[in-house]
Protein backbone atom coordinates (compact mmCIF):
# COMPACT_ATOMS: atom_id res chain seq x y z
CA UNK A 1 0.00 0.00 0.00
CA UNK A 2 2.98 2.56 -0.64
CA UNK A 3 2.27 4.06 -3.70
CA UNK A 4 -1.24 5.37 -4.07
CA UNK A 5 -3.06 2.57 -2.07
CA UNK A 6 -6.32 2.20 -3.19
CA UNK A 7 -8.22 4.48 -5.51
CA UNK A 8 -11.36 2.70 -6.72
CA UNK A 9 -13.29 4.64 -8.88
CA UNK A 10 -12.41 2.20 -12.06
CA UNK A 11 -16.51 2.24 -12.63
CA UNK A 12 -16.53 5.79 -12.75
CA UNK A 13 -14.85 6.16 -16.19
CA UNK A 14 -16.68 2.88 -18.00
CA UNK A 15 -15.07 -0.07 -16.13
CA UNK A 16 -17.39 -2.50 -14.33
CA UNK A 17 -19.10 -1.29 -11.00
CA UNK A 18 -17.86 -2.38 -7.55
CA UNK A 19 -20.44 -4.82 -5.95
CA UNK A 20 -22.23 -3.95 -2.65
CA UNK A 21 -20.88 -4.60 0.28
CA UNK A 22 -22.83 -6.91 1.86
CA UNK A 23 -21.83 -9.72 2.91
CA UNK A 24 -21.45 -10.27 6.85
CA UNK A 25 -18.59 -11.44 8.62
CA UNK A 26 -17.89 -13.17 11.37
CA UNK A 27 -16.94 -11.71 15.08
CA UNK A 28 -13.83 -10.82 15.46
CA UNK A 29 -11.42 -13.92 17.40
CA UNK A 30 -8.08 -12.27 18.08
CA UNK A 31 -9.15 -8.84 19.42
CA UNK A 32 -9.34 -7.14 22.95
CA UNK A 33 -11.52 -8.53 25.66
CA UNK A 34 -15.24 -6.47 24.74
CA UNK A 35 -17.28 -4.62 27.35
CA UNK A 36 -20.28 -7.06 28.05
CA UNK A 37 -23.10 -4.74 27.44
CA UNK A 38 -23.68 -1.82 25.45
CA UNK A 39 -24.54 1.27 27.43
CA UNK A 40 -28.19 3.25 27.25
CA UNK A 41 -27.84 5.68 24.39
CA UNK A 42 -27.41 9.36 25.13
CA UNK A 43 -30.17 11.84 24.90
CA UNK A 44 -28.91 14.76 22.50
CA UNK A 45 -27.52 12.36 19.84
CA UNK A 46 -23.89 12.86 20.55
CA UNK A 47 -22.11 9.13 20.54
CA UNK A 48 -22.47 6.68 22.88
CA UNK A 49 -19.61 7.11 25.40
CA UNK A 50 -16.54 4.73 24.47
CA UNK A 51 -13.78 4.57 27.34
CA UNK A 52 -10.97 2.60 26.00
CA UNK A 53 -9.72 0.46 23.12
CA UNK A 54 -11.65 -2.50 23.89
CA UNK A 55 -14.91 -0.01 23.61
CA UNK A 56 -13.33 0.86 20.17
CA UNK A 57 -12.82 -2.56 18.95
CA UNK A 58 -15.87 -4.29 20.06
CA UNK A 59 -18.09 -1.51 18.62
CA UNK A 60 -16.59 -1.81 15.42
CA UNK A 61 -15.29 1.34 15.33
CA UNK A 62 -11.36 0.17 14.87
CA UNK A 63 -9.87 1.07 11.44
CA UNK A 64 -6.55 -0.28 12.33
CA UNK A 65 -4.31 2.12 12.04
CA UNK A 66 -2.02 0.96 15.03
CA UNK A 67 -1.89 4.48 16.25
CA UNK A 68 -2.72 2.72 19.69
CA UNK A 69 0.29 0.00 19.47
CA UNK A 70 2.32 2.94 19.34
CA UNK A 71 0.76 4.68 21.84
CA UNK A 72 0.06 1.59 24.69
CA UNK A 73 4.23 1.52 25.61
CA UNK A 74 3.99 -1.95 24.49
CA UNK A 75 0.86 -3.18 26.34
CA UNK A 76 -0.72 -3.46 22.83
CA UNK A 77 0.28 -4.89 19.84
CA UNK A 78 -1.34 -5.46 16.00
CA UNK A 79 -2.78 -8.41 15.05
CA UNK A 80 -4.49 -9.69 11.61
CA UNK A 81 -7.83 -10.76 11.90
CA UNK A 82 -8.48 -12.28 8.96
CA UNK A 83 -12.11 -11.16 8.38
CA UNK A 84 -11.87 -7.63 10.20
CA UNK A 85 -8.42 -6.13 9.42
CA UNK A 86 -5.69 -5.30 11.95
CA UNK A 87 -6.95 -4.87 14.85
CA UNK A 88 -5.09 -4.70 18.71
CA UNK A 89 -4.65 -7.29 21.08
CA UNK A 90 -2.85 -7.32 24.50
CA UNK A 91 0.42 -7.68 24.99
CA UNK A 92 0.46 -8.86 28.36
CA UNK A 93 -1.77 -8.00 31.70
CA UNK A 94 -4.35 -5.78 31.01
CA UNK A 95 -3.16 -2.23 31.74
CA UNK A 96 -6.64 -0.55 32.09
CA UNK A 97 -5.36 3.17 32.48
CA UNK A 98 -3.08 2.72 29.30
CA UNK A 99 -6.48 0.88 27.39
CA UNK A 100 -7.57 4.49 28.14
CA UNK A 101 -4.97 6.62 26.99
CA UNK A 102 -5.06 5.12 23.84
CA UNK A 103 -8.31 6.52 22.79
CA UNK A 104 -6.61 10.20 22.35
CA UNK A 105 -4.67 8.88 19.11
CA UNK A 106 -7.76 6.75 18.22
CA UNK A 107 -9.25 7.99 14.50
CA UNK A 108 -12.23 5.95 14.81
CA UNK A 109 -13.24 7.40 17.60
CA UNK A 110 -12.70 11.73 17.00
CA UNK A 111 -10.97 13.47 13.76
CA UNK A 112 -10.85 16.88 13.78
CA UNK A 113 -10.09 19.05 10.16
CA UNK A 114 -9.89 22.51 10.07
CA UNK A 115 -12.70 23.54 8.35
CA UNK A 116 -13.42 26.23 5.74
CA UNK A 117 -10.35 28.18 6.42
CA UNK A 118 -9.91 30.14 2.78
CA UNK A 119 -6.22 30.84 3.56
CA UNK A 120 -5.59 26.79 4.03
CA UNK A 121 -7.83 26.01 0.76
CA UNK A 122 -7.76 28.98 -2.05
CA UNK A 123 -8.95 26.48 -4.39
CA UNK A 124 -12.46 25.32 -2.46
CA UNK A 125 -11.74 21.65 -2.37
CA UNK A 126 -13.24 21.35 1.28
CA UNK A 127 -16.80 22.70 -0.39
CA UNK A 128 -16.16 20.41 -3.24
CA UNK A 129 -15.97 17.57 -1.05
CA UNK A 130 -12.22 16.45 -1.53
CA UNK A 131 -10.36 18.49 1.35
CA UNK A 132 -8.46 21.76 1.81
CA UNK A 133 -6.39 21.82 -1.68
CA UNK A 134 -3.26 24.35 -2.21
CA UNK A 135 -2.56 23.11 -5.28
CA UNK A 136 -3.17 20.51 -8.43
CA UNK A 137 -0.89 19.07 -10.39
CA UNK A 138 -0.84 15.95 -13.08
CA UNK A 139 2.17 13.86 -14.09
CA UNK A 140 4.04 10.81 -13.47
CA UNK A 141 7.94 10.38 -11.76
CA UNK A 142 10.56 10.59 -14.64
CA UNK A 143 12.03 7.21 -13.49
CA UNK A 144 10.84 5.03 -16.00
CA UNK A 145 11.21 2.11 -13.68
CA UNK A 146 9.24 3.97 -10.35
CA UNK A 147 6.83 5.01 -13.38
CA UNK A 148 6.03 1.45 -14.84
CA UNK A 149 6.09 -0.01 -11.31
CA UNK A 150 4.13 2.56 -9.35
CA UNK A 151 0.31 2.23 -9.22
CA UNK A 152 -0.08 5.29 -11.03
CA UNK A 153 2.60 6.89 -12.21
CA UNK A 154 4.79 6.54 -9.57
CA UNK A 155 4.85 10.21 -7.70
CA UNK A 156 4.33 8.87 -4.09
CA UNK A 157 7.66 7.30 -4.46
CA UNK A 158 9.28 9.93 -6.30
CA UNK A 159 8.32 12.37 -3.81
CA UNK A 160 9.93 9.55 -1.26
CA UNK A 161 13.03 9.18 -3.00
CA UNK A 162 13.43 13.56 -3.26
CA UNK A 163 12.95 13.96 0.67
CA UNK A 164 15.11 11.15 1.08
CA UNK A 165 18.31 12.18 -1.57
CA UNK A 166 17.77 16.13 -1.48
CA UNK A 167 15.28 16.89 1.16
CA UNK A 168 17.09 15.74 3.93
CA UNK A 169 14.96 13.49 5.16
CA UNK A 170 16.09 9.97 7.38
CA UNK A 171 13.86 8.00 5.86
CA UNK A 172 10.03 6.93 4.61
CA UNK A 173 7.73 4.89 6.90
CA UNK A 174 5.49 3.30 4.99
CA UNK A 175 3.57 -0.19 4.53
CA UNK A 176 5.24 -2.88 2.24
CA UNK A 177 4.00 -6.64 1.48
CA UNK A 178 5.38 -8.69 4.20
CA UNK A 179 8.37 -11.24 2.28
CA UNK A 180 7.09 -14.08 5.13
CA UNK A 181 3.62 -13.71 4.85
CA UNK A 182 2.92 -12.66 1.13
CA UNK A 183 -0.63 -11.60 1.53
CA UNK A 184 0.12 -9.60 5.07
CA UNK A 185 1.83 -5.79 4.97
CA UNK A 186 4.23 -4.64 7.23
CA UNK A 187 5.32 -1.34 8.45
CA UNK A 188 9.06 -0.63 7.21
CA UNK A 189 11.50 2.43 7.07
CA UNK A 190 12.99 2.89 3.95
CA UNK A 191 16.40 4.24 3.53
CA UNK A 192 17.23 4.11 -0.31
CA UNK A 193 15.85 4.22 -4.03
CA UNK A 194 15.97 0.27 -3.81
CA UNK A 195 14.22 -0.28 -0.42
CA UNK A 196 11.23 2.34 -2.33
CA UNK A 197 11.26 0.81 -5.47
CA UNK A 198 10.97 -2.90 -3.60
CA UNK A 199 7.63 -1.55 -2.37
CA UNK A 200 5.76 -0.29 -5.00
CA UNK A 201 2.53 -0.92 -6.11
CA UNK A 202 -0.96 -0.83 -4.19
CA UNK A 203 -1.95 -3.06 -1.10
CA UNK A 204 -5.23 -3.98 -0.62
CA UNK A 205 -5.28 -5.52 2.29
CA UNK A 206 -4.78 -4.40 6.16
CA UNK A 207 -2.06 -2.31 7.24
CA UNK A 208 -0.74 -0.89 10.25
CA UNK A 209 1.94 2.14 9.15
CA UNK A 210 1.26 3.79 13.00
CA UNK A 211 2.36 0.95 14.86
CA UNK A 212 6.03 1.50 13.26
CA UNK A 213 6.01 5.63 14.77
CA UNK A 214 8.26 4.79 17.00
CA UNK A 215 11.15 4.46 14.33
CA UNK A 216 10.26 8.16 13.29
CA UNK A 217 10.36 9.49 17.05
CA UNK A 218 13.81 7.65 17.78
CA UNK A 219 15.42 8.47 13.96
CA UNK A 220 17.94 11.24 13.91
CA UNK A 221 16.24 13.20 11.31
CA UNK A 222 13.10 14.06 10.42
CA UNK A 223 11.40 11.05 8.47
CA UNK A 224 8.43 10.93 5.62
CA UNK A 225 5.21 9.25 6.95
CA UNK A 226 3.36 7.74 4.00
CA UNK A 227 -0.11 6.11 5.22
CA UNK A 228 -3.69 6.11 4.62
CA UNK A 229 -5.72 8.56 5.44
CA UNK A 230 -7.23 7.19 8.82
CA UNK A 231 -3.32 6.26 9.50
CA UNK A 232 -2.39 10.01 8.95
CA UNK A 233 -4.71 11.33 10.76
CA UNK A 234 -3.97 8.95 13.70
CA UNK A 235 -0.45 10.72 13.03
CA UNK A 236 -1.78 13.92 13.42
CA UNK A 237 -3.78 13.58 16.96
CA UNK A 238 -0.46 11.88 17.99
CA UNK A 239 1.45 14.80 16.53
CA UNK A 240 -0.15 17.35 18.08
CA UNK A 241 -0.03 15.12 21.79
CA UNK A 242 3.86 14.33 21.56
CA UNK A 243 6.33 16.70 20.67
CA UNK A 244 9.37 14.52 20.32
CA UNK A 245 7.21 12.93 17.76
CA UNK A 246 5.91 16.19 16.26
CA UNK A 247 9.68 17.41 15.62
CA UNK A 248 10.78 14.11 13.17
CA UNK A 249 7.69 14.23 11.07
CA UNK A 250 8.78 16.26 8.18
CA UNK A 251 6.37 15.82 5.94
CA UNK A 252 3.08 13.25 5.54
CA UNK A 253 1.96 11.63 2.33
CA UNK A 254 -1.31 9.62 1.47
CA UNK A 255 -3.27 8.60 -1.49
CA UNK A 256 -7.00 8.34 -2.69
CA UNK A 257 -8.24 5.16 -0.61
CA UNK A 258 -11.88 3.63 -0.48
CA UNK A 259 -10.46 1.88 2.55
CA UNK A 260 -8.94 -1.80 3.13
CA UNK A 261 -10.39 -4.59 2.54
CA UNK A 262 -9.97 -8.00 4.94
CA UNK A 263 -7.23 -10.74 4.37
CA UNK A 264 -9.77 -12.66 3.98
CA UNK A 265 -11.03 -11.27 0.45
CA UNK A 266 -7.80 -12.36 -0.72
CA UNK A 267 -7.76 -15.33 0.52
CA UNK A 268 -11.13 -16.07 -1.37
CA UNK A 269 -10.41 -14.45 -4.35
CA UNK A 270 -7.55 -17.19 -5.00
CA UNK A 271 -9.77 -20.22 -3.58
CA UNK A 272 -12.09 -19.33 -6.31
CA UNK A 273 -9.43 -19.16 -8.80
CA UNK A 274 -8.25 -22.77 -7.76
CA UNK A 275 -4.92 -21.24 -5.89
CA UNK A 276 -4.16 -22.52 -1.81
CA UNK A 277 -2.71 -19.16 -0.54
CA UNK A 278 -0.21 -21.06 1.32
CA UNK A 279 1.56 -21.99 -1.94
CA UNK A 280 1.84 -17.91 -2.36
CA UNK A 281 5.49 -16.52 -3.01
CA UNK A 282 4.92 -12.90 -4.34
CA UNK A 283 0.96 -11.11 -4.68
CA UNK A 284 0.68 -7.62 -6.83
CA UNK A 285 -2.38 -5.98 -6.56
CA UNK A 286 -1.14 -3.19 -9.31
CA UNK A 287 1.35 -1.75 -10.85
CA UNK A 288 3.60 -2.56 -13.58
CA UNK A 289 1.41 -0.97 -16.01
CA UNK A 290 -1.49 1.50 -15.73
CA UNK A 291 -3.68 0.58 -13.93
CA UNK A 292 -1.60 -2.57 -13.56
CA UNK A 293 -2.66 -6.65 -13.11
CA UNK A 294 -3.43 -8.61 -10.02
CA UNK A 295 -0.67 -11.19 -10.35
CA UNK A 296 0.05 -14.28 -8.27
CA UNK A 297 3.13 -15.94 -7.75
CA UNK A 298 3.56 -19.40 -6.56
CA UNK A 299 6.70 -20.58 -4.50
CA UNK A 300 9.18 -22.36 -7.15
CA UNK A 301 7.75 -20.48 -10.11
CA UNK A 302 8.85 -17.58 -11.96
CA UNK A 303 6.05 -16.86 -13.99
CA UNK A 304 2.72 -15.71 -12.43
CA UNK A 305 -0.17 -18.73 -11.68
CA UNK A 306 -2.84 -15.90 -11.93
CA UNK A 307 -3.17 -12.73 -13.65
CA UNK A 308 -6.63 -10.74 -13.36
CA UNK A 309 -7.29 -6.78 -14.36
CA UNK A 310 -7.72 -4.00 -11.53
CA UNK A 311 -10.66 -3.62 -11.90
CA UNK A 312 -11.83 -7.89 -11.67
CA UNK A 313 -9.71 -8.16 -8.27
CA UNK A 314 -10.89 -4.39 -7.06
CA UNK A 315 -14.51 -5.59 -7.36
CA UNK A 316 -14.00 -8.88 -5.71
CA UNK A 317 -12.22 -7.93 -2.68
CA UNK A 318 -13.71 -4.30 -2.08
CA UNK A 319 -16.97 -6.14 -0.20
CA UNK A 320 -14.66 -7.72 2.52
CA UNK A 321 -13.89 -4.04 3.47
CA UNK A 322 -14.93 -3.71 7.64
CA UNK A 323 -17.55 -1.68 8.86
CA UNK A 324 -15.26 0.95 10.23
CA UNK A 325 -14.26 1.89 6.78
CA UNK A 326 -17.52 2.61 5.82
CA UNK A 327 -17.62 5.08 8.90
CA UNK A 328 -14.98 6.66 7.73
CA UNK A 329 -15.11 10.08 6.48
CA UNK A 330 -11.74 10.79 4.40
CA UNK A 331 -11.23 8.80 1.38
CA UNK A 332 -8.46 11.67 -0.46
CA UNK A 333 -5.99 12.24 2.61
CA UNK A 334 -7.20 15.38 3.25
CA UNK A 335 -4.82 15.26 6.79
CA UNK A 336 -1.60 14.88 4.75
CA UNK A 337 0.42 17.40 3.21
CA UNK A 338 0.41 15.78 0.32
CA UNK A 339 -1.87 13.41 -1.33
CA UNK A 340 -1.89 11.55 -4.43
CA UNK A 341 -4.85 9.58 -6.59
CA UNK A 342 -5.08 8.04 -10.59
CA UNK A 343 -6.85 10.87 -13.01
CA UNK A 344 -10.00 8.50 -13.50
CA UNK A 345 -11.97 11.50 -15.19
CA UNK A 346 -10.78 10.47 -18.45
CA UNK A 347 -10.42 7.14 -20.08
CA UNK A 348 -6.96 4.64 -19.44
CA UNK A 349 -6.07 4.59 -23.43
CA UNK A 350 -4.18 0.90 -24.19
CA UNK A 351 -0.72 0.86 -23.07
CA UNK A 352 -0.75 4.29 -21.35
CA UNK A 353 1.89 4.79 -18.84
CA UNK A 354 0.67 5.59 -15.46
CA UNK A 355 -0.25 9.36 -14.01
CA UNK A 356 -1.08 10.71 -10.93
CA UNK A 357 -2.68 13.61 -9.55
CA UNK A 358 -1.07 15.30 -6.91
CA UNK A 359 -2.43 17.50 -4.63
CA UNK A 360 -0.76 19.64 -2.16
CA UNK A 361 -2.55 20.75 0.65
CA UNK A 362 -0.09 22.30 3.23
CA UNK A 363 3.29 24.88 2.51
CA UNK A 364 5.24 21.93 3.38
CA UNK A 365 3.50 20.02 0.86
CA UNK A 366 4.42 22.62 -1.51
CA UNK A 367 8.05 22.96 -0.93
CA UNK A 368 8.73 19.21 -1.55
CA UNK A 369 6.50 18.52 -4.83
CA UNK A 370 8.20 21.99 -6.32
CA UNK A 371 11.39 20.64 -4.82
CA UNK A 372 10.86 17.72 -6.75
CA UNK A 373 10.01 19.09 -10.05
CA UNK A 374 12.73 21.73 -10.37
CA UNK A 375 15.27 18.35 -9.30
CA UNK A 376 13.62 16.61 -12.19
CA UNK A 377 12.00 13.77 -10.23
CA UNK A 378 8.85 14.47 -11.02
CA UNK A 379 6.77 15.35 -14.44
CA UNK A 380 3.87 17.71 -13.86
CA UNK A 381 1.51 19.99 -15.25
CA UNK A 382 -1.46 21.65 -13.20
CA UNK A 383 -4.66 19.92 -13.43
CA UNK A 384 -7.80 21.55 -10.63
CA UNK A 385 -9.85 20.37 -8.21
CA UNK A 386 -12.59 19.68 -10.55
CA UNK A 387 -10.62 17.07 -11.99
CA UNK A 388 -10.17 15.59 -8.79
CA UNK A 389 -13.65 15.69 -7.97
CA UNK A 390 -14.28 14.48 -11.80
CA UNK A 391 -11.81 11.40 -10.77
CA UNK A 392 -13.52 10.23 -7.58
CA UNK A 393 -16.86 10.59 -7.69
CA UNK A 394 -17.58 7.65 -5.47
CA UNK A 395 -15.48 8.57 -3.09
CA UNK A 396 -17.29 12.30 -2.67
CA UNK A 397 -20.47 9.99 -2.43
CA UNK A 398 -18.90 7.83 0.47
CA UNK A 399 -18.30 10.95 2.51
CA UNK A 400 -21.35 12.74 2.58
CA UNK A 401 -22.98 8.48 2.69
CA UNK A 402 -20.66 8.73 6.29
CA UNK A 403 -22.85 11.70 7.77
CA UNK A 404 -26.44 9.65 7.16
CA UNK A 405 -24.77 6.26 8.62
CA UNK A 406 -23.29 8.03 11.94
CA UNK A 407 -26.72 10.17 12.26
CA UNK A 408 -28.16 6.33 11.78
CA UNK A 409 -26.48 5.14 13.97
CA UNK A 410 -26.65 7.97 17.04
CA UNK A 411 -30.64 8.04 16.69
CA UNK A 412 -30.83 4.31 17.29
CA UNK A 413 -28.17 5.15 20.73
CA UNK A 414 -25.36 3.38 18.72
CA UNK A 415 -21.88 4.25 20.08
CA UNK A 416 -20.20 6.60 16.61
CA UNK A 417 -17.44 8.43 15.98
CA UNK A 418 -17.14 12.28 16.08
CA UNK A 419 -16.10 13.60 12.63
CA UNK A 420 -16.01 17.57 12.17
CA UNK A 421 -14.77 19.96 10.06
CA UNK A 422 -15.04 17.32 6.81
CA UNK A 423 -18.14 19.33 5.50
CA UNK A 424 -20.00 15.83 6.13
CA UNK A 425 -23.66 17.58 6.34
CA UNK A 426 -22.98 19.97 3.00
CA UNK A 427 -21.33 16.68 1.28
CA UNK A 428 -24.58 14.32 1.88
CA UNK A 429 -27.29 16.77 0.82
CA UNK A 430 -25.08 17.14 -2.38
CA UNK A 431 -25.52 13.31 -2.98
CA UNK A 432 -28.24 11.82 -4.83
CA UNK A 433 -31.77 10.61 -3.01
CA UNK A 434 -31.10 7.45 -3.05
CA UNK A 435 -27.62 7.18 -1.26
CA UNK A 436 -29.26 9.58 1.80
CA UNK A 437 -31.57 6.64 1.68
CA UNK A 438 -29.23 4.08 1.55
CA UNK A 439 -26.98 5.63 4.26
CA UNK A 440 -29.73 5.98 6.48
CA UNK A 441 -32.48 3.36 6.19
CA UNK A 442 -30.01 0.84 4.70
CA UNK A 443 -27.61 1.67 7.61
CA UNK A 444 -30.62 0.81 10.00
CA UNK A 445 -31.25 -2.58 7.90
CA UNK A 446 -27.74 -3.68 7.79
CA UNK A 447 -26.93 -2.63 11.59
CA UNK A 448 -30.01 -4.70 12.74
CA UNK A 449 -29.28 -8.04 10.04
CA UNK A 450 -25.67 -8.08 10.97
CA UNK A 451 -26.28 -7.27 14.86
CA UNK A 452 -24.04 -4.23 14.73
CA UNK A 453 -26.21 -3.35 17.49
CA UNK A 454 -24.36 -5.40 19.83
CA UNK A 455 -20.77 -5.56 21.23
CA UNK A 456 -19.08 -8.31 19.16
CA UNK A 457 -18.42 -11.15 21.88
Amino acid sequence: MFDVGCSPDRAQVGHPPCPSPTRACPSPTHTLRTISNPRPPTSDLRPMPIQSIEDVVSWRLCVGCGACAYWSGGALRMENDPAHGHRPVLNGPRDAAALRECLKVCPGVETRMAGDDRNADPLGGVAAGVGPVLEVWEGFATDPETRFKGSSGGALTALSRYAIERGGMHGVLHVAADPAQPLHNRTVMSRSYEDLLAATGSRYAPASACDGLQKIEEAPAPCVFVGQPSEVAALRKAQALRPALDRKVGVALSFFCAGSPATRGTEELLKRKGIDPTRVEKLRYRGRGWPGMFAVWLKGEREPALEMTYAESWAFVQAYRPWSVHLWPDGCGEHADVSCGDPWYREVQPGEHGSSLVVVRSEAGRRLVRGAMEAGYLELVPSSVERVVASQKGLVVKKGAVWGRLLSMRLMGLPAPAHAGYGLLRTWLRIPFSEKLRSTVGTVRRVLRRRYHKPAA
